[in-house]
């Protein structure tokens, strides 16, 4: 590093007990470039699970109330939903002055916002003249909507990093190729801290349980938790070691809906359903095998890369960029979006072959190590925050 910069990190949303993907990826990068000697202030909209750990690692933590413009989903909405999305994002944007006298007071040498929502964040930065790296954790459709964002990109974005080439491959469709930048997501790996059994006795499993699959992230329909119910179901009338775990924040209703499919698929037996996790650590060690049932584009699924990270062999649909980390057949198997019976069909491979699990898994720790280190990653965004600096 030539020299030190003050850096200003917007979180789009803060989760106050099981952060997502984003914000976890986000923590990393900043206790990262802390580390390196950066001075780095992340500014959350509310109560934040990821403060402590990020203060303990240097990096200053401000609380400064905004909302995303959640209006970067894939499949359509009814429109009153829409609307009423566009509105409070938009009103969000254009109100926001609080974010912005922040910015104007810190002074920040650079602006990193975090995630394509955060409208009110990156025209905040833009409005004081602060140079913007704007990472884009989203893949959009074709469409005006898209089109409507791509102005937003190019109107407050002085650089675009996208986590994933098929997240890029939107970005570059509408024209803004120039000042794009394909920086996969990083992840930390630790053999020491996997100890399996220990981890499954804290989520309230048997040492013994059997080959465990699980499904860790945000519990809401598009991640794809009934179609996993689905395959899970089919699999276990074959493959009587496996046992299912399912953990993740969503709404009641829809965790209700997953606990009617669990009983009503005949094997609630072999079937948990855990609230929320503080870390994926402990999930990953008590696993054996990993899936990823999303069914719209995933962007970069940070589930994925942890698995890989963890040494655990990864089943999943095809979905956005997915297929970027998984190697089907090497790492895990990927198979077609919705495709449950092939689903199903993968778990009891993996199920009947304890070598076949533990040969996947070390590739796909070694794939995690030489592709996507968190230092590399760090390396990247360090190198093209400097570049905007100057």
């Amino acid at each position: 590093m030539s020299r030190s910069l003050s850096i200003a990190c917007l979180s789009h949303v803060a989760s106050p007990q099981a952060p997502t993907g984003a914000e976890r990826s986000l923590g990393l990068l900043a206790s990262s470039l802390a580390a390196r000697g950066h001075r780095v202030v992340v500014v959350a909209p509310g109560p934040w699970a990821l403060e402590s750990e990020l203060r303990a690692g240097g990096v200053e933590v401000e609380t400064i109330p905004s909302s995303p413009c959640w209006t970067t989903y894939w499949e359509p909405r009814p429109w009153p939903l829409a609307v009423g999305k566009w509105l409070r994002g938009l009103a969000s944007s254009w109100t926001n002055g609080a974010l912005s006298a922040y910015l104007d007071r810190r002074n920040p040498d650079v602006v990193h916002v975090n995630c394509l929502p955060h409208l009110a964040g990156a025209s905040a930065a833009a409005r004081y003249g602060r140079p913007v790296l704007w990472h884009l954790r989203e893949i959009l459709p074709p469409g005006r909507r898209r089109r409507w964002w791509a102005r937003r990109l190019e109107e407050n974005a002085s650089l675009v990093v996208a986590v994933s080439e098929a997240v890029g491959r939107w970005v570059a469709d509408e024209g803004l190729g120039d000042r794009l930048h394909v920086v996969p997501n990083g992840v930390v790996q630790d053999d020491a801290s996997l100890d399996r059994e220990r981890s499954r006795i804290a989520l309230g499993l048997a040492p013994d349980a059997g080959v465990v699959v699980g499904l860790y992230g945000q519990l809401v329909p598009h991640k794809g938790a009934l179609q996993f119910i689905e395959a899970a179901a089919a699999a276990a009338a074959r493959a009587p070691r496996l046992r299912f775990v399912l953990a993740g924040a969503g709404p009641d209703l829809f965790r209700r809906r997953c606990e009617q499919a669990i009983t009503a698929s005949g094997w609630a037996d072999r079937f948990r359903l855990l609230p929320p996790q503080p870390s994926a650590e402990e999930l990953m060690a008590a696993a054996d095998v990993v899936c990823l049932t999303t069914t719209t584009p995933d962007p970069f699924p940070r589930a994925v890369l942890e698995a890989m990270g963890a040494g655990r062999p990864v089943v999943a649909f095809d979905s956005g960029g997915t297929a970027e980390m998984v190697v089907d057949g090497e790492t895990g198997f990927v198979v077609p979006m919705g495709d449950t019976v092939a689903l199903a069909e993968a778990l009891c491979r993996l199920e009947a072959d304890d070598r076949l699990r533990e040969s996947m898994g070390g590739r796909g720790a070694r794939r995690a190590r030489e592709h996507f280190s968190l230092e590399r990653h760090v390396d990247r965004m360090e190198s093209l925050l400097m570049e905007l600096s100057g």
